[in-house]
This record gives C-alpha cells, structure tokens and sequence, in this order.
C-alpha cells in the first residue's frame, strides 16, 4: 500500500499527475477541487456556498475539507491513495497526521510540483479556455496564487522538515511527459516491491545484526533539501550534490555546523544532519527556490530585451564568452540533421 502526497501551486499540473500516478499504482486519488466541483454541480446550498467561495478564489473552510477527506481514508482508501489538494493549511496538516497516526498509515512519498508565476499564470489561462473553468481569471489567479504563498506553501515547507526523507522536489515548467517520468523514477529508486528499506542513521548498527543470507536490500540514505546525498563521499563533496551549492558554501556549511568536512556522510549522526538541514533552511537559496530564481531572472532580461537577455533568448553564451568554439557549452552536443552534408575546406 502506498500513500502519497502532492504540492505544488493552482495550475502546477497536480491533478494530471494524480491521475497519471493514481491509475498507475491503482490508488484512490483524493482531488478536493473534483469532490468540491461534483458537489457544486447538485446545486443545493451548500453547492452554492461553494461555488461562491471557489469562484471568488477563497479557499474552503477546514471543518468541510477535513470531514470529506476523512470519510474518503476511511471508506475507499484500502489500497493506498494520493491526495491532491489537500491539506491546504497547518491546521488540515494536524488534522491529517492525527487521522494517519491512530489508522496506523504511513506516507510514503511527499512531491511537491514547483513553477514560476509567469508560466503558471500561463498555463491556467491556457486551462480556463479548454475546461471552461469560473475559477481560472487573471484576479483570481493571483488571489489563490496569494493564497497558496501564505497558507499551502508553509505546508508543505512543514512536511519537508517533518520529514526530509519522503519530501521531494519537481520544477513543474517541464511538459507533461517529462514530469510523470521524474515521478516515476523517484518512486521506482525509492520503492522497490517491499524489499527496499531505508533506514536513518540512527539504525545503521544494527546492520550487522541482520543475517547474511536475507533477501532484503537495506539502503542507508542522507536527505537534504529533498535531494538524496551520496554516503559514501566525504561531506564537502556530497553536499555539491545540491543544486546551488559550491566547495566553498560547503566549507562554510561543515564549518558552522562544527562537522568536519573530510568526514564521510555515512558517518554523520541525525544531529549532524538537522544541523546542516537547518543552516541551508535559513541561509541559503537552493534546488526549487533557486531554480524559479533563475528562472525569474532570465525571463526579466528576455522582457527588457537587453544584450544578456537577447543571448538568453537564442540559446547563447551570455557574459562575452567566444561563441564560435565553445557555444557548445551553452547549446550542448550538435544534433545531425538528415540529408545534410558536412560542409568541408576546399
């Protein structure tokens, strides 16, 4: 049985991976805009009083969403399920926990789909004209957009400390295809059939307690900013892993954690771990939040239409760089073209 969680912003493409993902894995798939949008379609009052709400970009208030989900888990849950849009706020998140801990049910996976505003507003302006949606308008994008910064956002940032271990990280600006299969990989690595274990550091001593001739595959993993660091490298290094981190912020990093860097992350106790956990929390911008960053940034430069923003736009090396031997650092490997031939000096 697995149990699954999404994130990600109005628009980001979670309920086209829940779908995907749910049918998949034959899992319950739990879409509270699909049970609020069917119960809005028997018109009664509580119908309309949804309708008023969703379609002034307000989101539901917890006791409705928290009754709904509740009766789902317990009812038409048996075989695991993905939930989609649910819990929006640390109070749902409690509540959540709560029900999971006295039904005995683990999660297993946490994704959490990132995208920039610019292409999610986009891409949900694109959704309002194919599905006809009262819900998918300029304002009211940026009300649940607001609205998810300042409620779902810390959710999910509390699910990632809660539980480093499960919490993963998908730039959602790719096409559909691209982003099931990064899903499906992650769950692939992370889950092989029952046998795959993985086990915190706190555990590793009794790995020499477990008989030689069992057939169960135990995996030791260090989790950082929802990417999985090698343990077998000395900490300075593996911590390069992530994205926005260099030798020398890894340095600092070991350095204020009081870790010695020369150390193998194999040997790094839970206490270490939070430590680092918590110092590139706080100080730094990596993974997601600097990718949007980037992403933000480059499409500033493309809107002035200044030199760096026009290279940008074509693909180019951008500070001055000699493009006619080394362009292909920026475009990557030349592509044959069929049925053209290879120009030669005469």
């Amino acid at each position: 049985m697995k149990n699954i969680i999404f994130f990600g912003p109005p628009g980001a493409g979670k309920g086209t991976q829940a779908k995907i993902i749910s049918k998949r894995l034959n899992l319950s798939h739990l879409s509270t805009g699909e049970i609020l949008r069917e119960r809005i379609k028997i018109k009664d009052k509580l119908g309309l009083e949804l309708k008023d709400i969703i379609s002034s970009g307000k989101l539901v208030s917890d006791e409705i969403l928290n009754t709904i989900v509740k009766e789902k888990i317990e009812n038409d849950c048996k075989s695991g399920f993905l939930l989609d849009g649910y819990p929006r706020t640390i109070e749902q998140a409690y509540f959540l926990n709560n029900l999971l801990n006295v039904a005995s049910i683990k999660l297993n996976f946490i994704i959490n789909l990132d995208i920039s505003f610019e292409v999610l507003k986009e891409r949900i302006v694109n959704r309002s004209i194919i599905e006809n949606r009262d819900d998918d308008d300029i304002s009211v994008i940026e009300t649940r957009y607001n609205e998810y910064l300042n409620s779902t956002k810390k959710v999910s940032d509390y699910y990632k400390k809660k539980f480093p271990n499960i919490y993963f990280e998908i730039e959602s600006n790719l096409q559909i295809e691209e982003i099931t299969a990064k899903i499906n990989k992650i769950i692939k690595k992370s889950w092989n059939s029952g046998n795959i274990y993985y086990i915190s550091t706190w555990l590793r001593p009794q790995i020499s307690c477990i008989h030689p001739h069992s057939f169960f595959l135990i995996i030791v993993m260090a989790r950082i900013s929802g990417v999985n660091i090698p343990t077998n490298k000395k900490v300075q290094v593996a911590l390069t892993y992530i994205f926005g981190i260099g030798n020398k912020i890894a340095k600092d990093i070991c350095d204020s954690a009081s870790i010695d860097s020369t150390k193998r992350v194999s040997e790094l106790n839970d206490d270490d771990l939070n430590k680092i956990r918590d110092l590139i929390d706080k100080n730094y911008s990596v993974e997601g939040d600097l990718r949007r960053k980037v992403s933000m940034d480059i499409k500033r430069l493309n809107d002035l239409g200044c030199y760096r923003g026009l290279r940008h736009r074509k693909k180019l090396p951008v500070r001055g760089q000699r493009t006619h031997t080394n362009a292909r650092t920026r475009k990557g490997k030349a592509v044959a073209i069929a049925g053209k031939k290879k120009v030669t000096k005469g």
